[in-house]
């Protein structure tokens, strides 16, 4: 293995079908490799990496007993203070709640509309979401520049300056705003999952996409340590673009020494699949297909969330008593699509469902979350009311068909006889003498032995 000298600034470890020479073996510092570390500090990454620059950790002091005993009581006087200003809130919440439900039924309007006039609405909003100024940008950029030649256009200064001057553009009604903001996002999306033209352009955009994701890849190894591994192929027989792959330091050795597999074998066949598969997006998208998406997402994410209870058993994900899971082991669950039922993905028939069920699991936005210790007990409260109430929490299980009948107990007379299929499985053996058997006496004689 290389030193870390000999590393490149930002090395890769990509190789094509067709290419004719072998990419850069990315390298690590082998320095401090092989030796335990001396304390918890030195079993970081840096450690093993003393020569690679290190983003400065935050500064914090050392504390003294007083000091340590003096903000523990700041913290539970702040602790008090707050919980005071809580129950202050939560009284005023209730009286607000009152008042705007006795305005709405006075005036005949919605409480939504007297929230919306009392509490206002805040100017600011997530960074890359769509505005109302790029939007009224984009109008006025196909407004202005529509006629002009390439090299010619009305750069985004010019054209945010044009929207200021632009009476019009700033006496705008609500319904023009939305229209606007819509034809916005549609052109974002477009951009961002629409399809290419050309094969060429789709290539391009491959190449390019790729370049980024190796860069980020191998830089994320670099500040962290991780491992990653990466296979692309086409998706169509007739797509330009080669099939190709990607490793972080040594992570190939992997599939060569566990799996006993190169990468080109393993990229080639990717490909062959891939082509003899020939299916475009609305086949990817079957109702099937993503059932089968969704519940490899929600498994994996259960399969997560609960490996650190150490069962003897793996816990099984089942949504009819997924009640008596919350209850027992406080998994709880947020971002289930709204509209949807909490119910397995094989039980949901509509595309459009199971297609958002299997969007949110993707972008993170469902995902599975570990409850408080205050939360459990406070659901575990609840759930005891209602089972004190005589309601059955989640679906009990099935009781024996010869419930409530007497069975009579296996006698020392007639004991139960074993299966057939237990009795093919037994090998019945015989008791095998010794051809020779050498005796005391003959060992000590020096005779030989008899038959």
């Amino acid at each position: 293995m290389a030193s870390s000298e000999n590393c490149p600034e930002v090395p890769l470890r990509e190789q094509t079908t067709n290419a004719d020479e072998a990419s850069t073996q990315p390298c690590r510092s082998s320095t401090g490799a092989g030796r335990p570390p001396q304390a918890l500090n030195d079993a970081s990454w840096k450690s093993w990496n003393p020569e690679m620059p290190v983003i400065p950790p935050r500064s914090s002091e050392k504390l003294d007993a007083a000091q340590r005993a003096a903000r523990k009581v700041a913290a539970k006087q702040r602790r008090v203070k707050q919980q005071a200003i809580t129950d202050v809130v939560a009284e005023l919440l209730e009286e607000q709640e009152t008042c705007i439900n006795e305005i709405a039924k006075a005036h005949s309007v919605l409480p939504e509309k007297v929230k919306l006039l009392i509490t206002g609405e805040t100017h600011y909003r997530n960074r890359h979401e769509e505005s109302l100024a790029n939007a009224l940008v984009r109008i006025k950029a196909r407004q202005v520049n529509a006629d002009r030649p390439s090299g010619q256009k009305f750069q985004l200064k010019e054209l945010q300056k044009m929207v200021a001057d632009d009476p019009d553009m700033q006496n705008l009604d609500e319904e023009t705003k939305r229209k606007y903001l819509g034809e916005l996002k549609e052109s974002c999306s477009l951009k961002a999952v629409g399809i290419r033209s050309t094969n060429t352009a789709a290539s391009h955009d491959v190449q390019a996409t790729l370049k980024k994701v190796y860069g980020e890849l191998q830089a994320l190894a670099y500040r962290t340590g991780i491992y990653a591994s990466l296979f692309v192929t086409r998706g169509h027989v007739y797509d330009t673009h080669a099939a190709t792959w990607f490793g972080t330091d040594n992570i190939m050795d992997f599939w060569e020494d566990r799996m006993h597999l190169s990468p080109d074998y393993i990229i080639k066949q990717l490909e062959l699949w891939a082509c003899n598969e020939e299916k475009n997006i609305e086949a990817r998208d079957s109702l099937e297909n993503m059932q089968k998406q969704a519940k490899i997402g929600l498994d994996s994410g259960f399969s997560s969330i609960t490996k650190h209870l150490r069962q003897e058993k793996a816990i099984r994900l089942r949504f009819a008593n997924f009640e008596q899971i919350k209850y027992k082991f406080g998994i709880d669950y947020e971002g289930w699509p709204d509209g949807i039922p909490f119910c397995s993905p094989y039980k949901i028939q509509t595309i459009d469902e199971i297609r958002r069920l299997r969007d949110a699991i993707r972008d993170n936005s469902f995902r599975w979350v570990r409850m408080s210790s205050s939360r459990h007990h406070e659901y575990r409260k609840q759930v005891d009311a209602r089972r004190e109430a005589g309601e059955t929490v989640g679906v009990p299980r099935q009781g024996r068909s010869d419930k409530g009948k007497k069975r009579k107990a296996p006698s020392n007379e007639n004991p139960p006889q074993a299966s057939k299929k237990s009795r093919r499985g037994r090998k019945q053996s015989t008791a095998k003498s010794w051809e020779i058997i050498t005796t005391s006496d003959e060992d000590s004689d020096g005779g030989s032995a008899c038959d």
